[in-house]
């Protein structure tokens, strides 16, 4: 699969014939700015290059794991993603309470000002009981006035995490100061594109001229654009925000895996004119009934991951449900009685099923109840 795409695009007059054959694959994830196609991974993000050596560790960080996931204004600030716009093509699985959060409130930079100063006090104080031969535990032990119960919390931390805290902090607070000053970042930005298969990664880095979500249409549209038909087996969407497609793009799949309220926008990029085997629907947000919708009534297998709080919505749509097959699984940490059991029972046996229909739950023991 890597190796077709390589090829064709090494080959640029083979494109159009290789893009006239039935694309097969394995396993596709989707994700705002990631793409998995079997193996293999491209993730973009915006890699900040300092001029000097003296880098953040939380910038450090970032850059190592490929560069932030969102778009940076003049002074570092992140820009939230509801902010960015629908294009051509793309699918949105944006919620009426859309990520529109500011990083760059004055609220925000008195709750990290709050928080330096907190940690630089803790530290402070850390390295006054060690020049004075007392540990924490000591000081923590015994009396304190009103100023000292300020610590009582904070001073549990190691000094090493407190170090870094104080340093994160400082971080936070950077484009605030640059802002406030009309200074420019003592960085350049650039796109990072990070292809990674297995233990091998290649980087390829960009000017920094266009936002991030137009490099995720175009990189999936250097992937998919022009192609017929899409064949997957399992398709896995990752999206909460904006997924940046292709016009026109459709695939066939096999196995579909999602989140409850991603659904119905998925349905719009999974071709449903054939039932495709199973979809697995994980649902720990709002309960949607969406079990009467074409899409999902299509899978050959239904899989529903929930928890225990949710048992009486599954009650009454497991009514609703027309599946061949379905299987309802609950988190690790849920303990389910022999009734809660029971009563799903009567909820799927409620409607006439046909034969061979089969319901199935996940177990921890033999025995329940």
């Amino acid at each position: 699969m890597a190796f077709r795409f390589k090829f064709a695009q090494r080959f640029p007059k083979i494109r159009l014939t290789e893009k006239a054959v039935p694309l097969r694959i394995g396993s596709l994830s989707l994700e705002e700015c990631k793409t998995t196609v079997n193996s293999q991974s491209y993730r973009l993000g915006v890699y900040r290059h300092y001029h000097t050596e003296d880098m953040p560790n939380r910038i450090r960080c970032s850059n190592e794991c490929g560069g932030v996931s969102r778009d940076l204004d003049q002074y570092g600030f992140e820009v939230p993603s509801a902010f960015s716009p629908i294009l051509n093509g793309d699918v949105s699985f944006r919620t009426q309470f859309p990520d529109d959060h500011r990083r760059d409130t004055e609220e925000l930079e008195q709750s990290f000002q709050l928080n330096l100063k907190a940690y630089e006090e803790a530290l402070e104080k850390t390295n006054q009981l060690e020049s004075e031969g007392k540990t924490v535990e000591d000081f923590l032990a015994g009396p304190m006035n009103e100023d000292d119960e300020r610590f009582r919390r904070i001073l549990k931390i190691p000094k090493e995490q407190l170090q870094r805290g104080v340093n994160g902090w400082r971080s936070a607070l950077l484009p605030f100061h640059y802002r406030r000053n009309n200074l420019s970042p003592p960085y350049t930005c650039f796109i990072q594109l990070t292809i990674t298969q297995g233990n091998a990664t290649t980087i390829q880095r960009y000017e920094y001229n266009q936002k991030l979500y137009e490099a995720a249409k175009k990189l999936n549209k250097s992937l998919f654009a022009n192609r017929q038909v899409i064949i997957v087996n399992q398709f896995e969407n990752r999206c909460f925000d904006i997924l940046r497609i292709p016009i026109g793009f459709k695939i066939f799949a096999n196995y579909v895996y999602g989140y409850n309220e991603q659904i119905v926008p998925t349905s719009s990029i999974v071709d449903s004119s054939r039932t495709f085997v199973k979809l697995r629907i994980v649902i720990n947000h709002e309960f949607i009934p969406i079990f009467q919708h074409s899409f999902v009534k299509n899978a050959n297998c239904l899989s529903i991951s929930t928890d225990k709080g949710r048992i009486d919505e599954l009650v009454r749509a497991l009514e609703t449900m027309e599946n061949r097959q379905i299987h309802i699984g609950f988190s690790r940490y849920d303990n389910l009685s022999a009734n809660e059991y029971f009563r799903m029972m009567q909820g799927w046996r409620s409607t006439e099923r046909n034969i061979g229909s089969m319901i199935t739950f996940g177990l921890k023991t033999k025995k329940v109840g």
